[in-house]
């Protein structure tokens, strides 16, 4: 019986595998903010999903902009072009929406109240809470999405030399060394033991959390 050869391989770790790693997951933040702005227009602004589609994708559009312990910050980095002078106001809008409405709760367009409900005689027989939100303007998320576009633009762009030292380098490997790096690995758990605890390690793994299903005797089926 023949055995196909693994399709993909780990590149061994040197500082252009680092950094098309880092470039790479910067571009997965970006692309995430730019679905959820292209999912919250097509929804349209006065739709209940126009909040928390802006709002997270304004999280995911800041994340490569703040410190982490497991790559460097997008603005940090010296292959990645700066932000355009002309769109520098619509990121630095974005980032106090992030700080003060979207991460925490410190805003003037959010207004929580308490409320009094007055009846005709002038009582007041009922208490209420209410909050007074302000979404996003459709305005500032047009920006919003240009200012994402032309990040993610410059992240590719930063990634095109690494990707291509990185092809000439391959190009002179013989196969039996390509056959022995690593291959990426999986793991399998139930989703009970889902904690989202955990950082990412230096060897790349990652767990797929299945949902365990179990039949009318009490015995699990598995995944």
């Amino acid at each position: 019986m023949t055995h196909s050869r693994p399709a993909v391989a780990l590149l061994p770790d040197m500082p252009d595998t680092r950094l098309l790693v880092e470039l790479t997951s910067h571009a997965s933040d970006l692309s995430e903010a730019s679905r959820a702005l292209s999912c919250a227009f097509a929804a349209g602004e006065g739709s209940e999903l126009w909040m928390p589609l802006t709002s997270h994708a304004v999280t995911a559009y800041i994340r490569p902009f703040i410190c982490s312990k497991v790559r460097s910050r997008l603005d940090h980095m010296p292959a990645v072009p700066s932000i355009p002078e002309d769109l520098r106001g619509v990121h630095d809008v974005i980032r106090k929406y992030r700080n003060t409405t979207v991460a925490h709760s410190q805003s003037n367009l959010v207004m929580p109240l308490a409320l009094a409900l007055l009846d005709g005689d002038g009582k007041a027989p009922d208490v209420v809470g209410f909050s007074l939100l302000h979404p996003m303007p459709l305005g500032t998320a047009e920006r919003f999405a240009d200012l994402v576009a032309v990040m993610e633009d410059a992240v590719e762009e930063a990634a095109r030399p690494v990707k291509e030292r990185l092809r000439r380098w391959l190009g002179e490997q013989p196969p039996e060394t390509l056959q022995g790096w690593e291959q990426p690995r999986f793991l399998d758990a139930a989703d009970a033991d889902f904690t989202a605890a955990s950082s990412r390690k230096q060897t790349p793994e990652f767990t797929m959390y299945w949902q365990v299903r179990h039949p009318a005797s009490g015995s699990p089926e598995g995944y």
